[in-house]
This record gives structure tokens, C-alpha cells and sequence, in this order.
């Protein structure tokens, strides 16, 4: 697919998003262009075992969105 044709694509259906759809492509995109940052990678290790941590003792998961969002705070 030409890359022209692709923008138009990717355009044309973002334009029929509701806003929340739009918050959630924002995120992913931004968690796109940090998903290989050694930082990032380090901060998502630590908060799997946190997580794994939780587990054990019964407490509930943080959503991605809120984890998204701490790290993006950092």
C-alpha cells in the first residue's frame, strides 16, 4: 500500500473516533514510540513485579491506561 494511500486510510478512520477512542489511539501511539526505550522497558519490568507482587497478596491491577499515564508523569 502506497504510503499516501495509507495516511488517507489511517484518516479517514480516526475522523469517525468518539473522543474516548481518540484518548485511547493517543495513548497507544505515545506507548508506540516509547515500547523500546530502555527506561520504559526498566519502568515496565518493575511494575510487573509489583503487579506479580499484588497478586499474591490479593490486591487489585492498575489499568493500563493509569499506568500509561503514571509513566508519562515520570
Amino acid at each position: 500500500m502506497a504510503l499516501s494511500t495509507l495516511h488517507e486510510r489511517v484518516y479517514q478512520e480516526i475522523k469517525q473516533l468518539s473522543d474516548q477512542q481518540l484518548r485511547e489511539v493517543l495513548l497507544f501511539i505515545e506507548f508506540l514510540s516509547i515500547r523500546e526505550d530502555k527506561e520504559f522497558i526498566e519502568y515496565v519490568n518493575e511494575r510487573t513485579q509489583q503487579a506479580l507482587d499484588a497478586s499474591k497478596r490479593g490486591e487489585k491491577f492498575c489499568r493500563l491506561e493509569e499506568l500509561q499515564r503514571e509513566f508519562s508523569e515520570t
